[in-house]
């Protein structure tokens, strides 16, 4: 019985890792077909923001997985080391961007030049991810010790719920301007509101918040009917999809707190799609398709950094073949996908290169020590 639940937990953990990272991607389409210099007035913006209200929840779901999967850590060097492991992975990661960008880009990477990029976390331009993961890495011991130390399911719930409030409230009520009756007709004509609640700690406090709602998911299961649950995701998304246009109607796409990784919606959606997928039964799945899943997860996280480069070889080229930004837009079931496929090929080939340095390093400190050791015997014995 015990085997089945660890079975299902880390089931639903490897899809869920799946579907934050193919969500990457897809929000970039967005970023890197230009559509965030579009109007947004037309049906087919319509579309493609109700699709970014969806694939935003990507990096939440990264932050809210952490905390499901890594509740129970604590305080030791063994717990730290496994963070050299994440380090050496950027570094390869960081390293592959640069020989792109010198080799495709033309640009001008020295070796001073891209040490300094990778302790910056700019080598890769997609790793600001990892430089927030690696803080949060260091803290978990000590947030889990915050948290577990609760005593009640009561105290933990009231502390998501002041969160919510402090974190995402603001990004639905302090974004009004109350000061005319026009301005809710066309809100994009002025971006000045009124601040009802505070926000100071919002983008400090969003990734710990993320991070203690997969603590409480993974100690109490919160059980939602699917076919409610799948409802309510696609409700939720077309709420916030709409909200988010109306917000930006006849303008260049605003970026407002009310559409960003600190929006209620995004955490509502995150909290939505989470529960659906530790819901499921994973019981009858075919282990070939759990395995899977398992080995793509364990690459997702390189396949984030990686994807730039496939970004920056793509895209150039559907901006030069298709000059209208929304005739565009029917070519995202073209290139993410293969964005997608060709950067965990690239992952994968990163993590076979770790593994073989890392156990060259390995035997080299080994036949170091072994080397060390030798004067000191033959000394003992004369």
């Amino acid at each position: 019985m015990g085997n089945e639940k660890s079975m299902q937990r880390n089931s639903a953990a490897d899809i869920l890792r799946c579907l934050a990272f193919v969500f990457v991607p897809s929000v970039h389409f967005l970023l890197n077909s230009g559509f965030y210099q579009a109007t947004v007035e037309s049906t087919r913006t319509l579309i493609m923001v109700i699709a970014r209200a969806l694939f935003i929840i990507c990096v939440p779901l990264f932050m809210t997985l952490s905390g499901y999967l890594m509740r129970t850590k604590q305080l030791s060097a063994s717990y730290y080391k496994k963070l050299g492991k994440t380090y050496f992975s950027y570094v390869l990661a960081s390293i592959a961007c640069v020989v792109f960008a010198v080799l495709k880009l033309e640009q001008e990477w020295t070796l001073r030049s891209t040490l300094i990029g990778i302790l910056e976390f700019k080598a890769a331009p997609y790793s600001w991810y990892i430089e927030m993961y690696m803080g949060l890495f260091l803290f978990v011991p000590f947030l889990n010790l915050l948290y577990n130390n609760i005593p009640s399911r009561k105290w933990k719930r009231n502390l998501l719920i002041i969160g919510v409030c402090l974190v995402f409230l603001p990004s639905v009520v302090n974004v009004y301007n109350f000061d005319s009756a026009d301005w809710w007709y066309l809100p994009s004509s002025n971006t000045d509101y009124v601040e009802i609640l505070p926000n100071w700690w919002v983008t400090v406090l969003y990734p710990v918040v993320y991070y203690f709602l997969g603590c409480y998911l993974s100690e109490y299961k919160i059980r939602l009917n699917k076919w409610i649950n799948l409802f309510l995701i696609l409700y939720v998304t077309f709420v916030y999809g709409v909200y988010t246009y109306w917000r930006s109607f006849q303008v260049k796409f605003i970026w407002g707190v009310w559409c960003q990784y600190y929006s209620l919606f995004t955490f509502i959606l995150t909290l939505l799609v989470f529960l659906f997928f530790l819901n499921l039964r994973y019981d009858k799945m075919p282990a070939v398709i759990g395995n899977g899943f398992a080995k793509i997860s364990g690459l997702c996280m390189n396949a984030y950094l990686l994807s730039w480069i496939f970004d920056k070889l793509f895209y150039p080229l559907l901006k030069d073949h298709v000059g209208e930004i929304e005739d565009r837009f029917v070519y995202f079931f073209a290139v993410v996908p293969i964005v997608i496929v060709l950067s965990l090929l690239l992952s994968y080939v990163l993590q076979v290169l770790q593994t073989l340095l890392t156990d060259f390093a390995v035997k080299i400190i080994g036949f170091i020590k072994k080397k060390s050791k030798k004067p000191l015997a033959t000394a003992n014995k004369t």
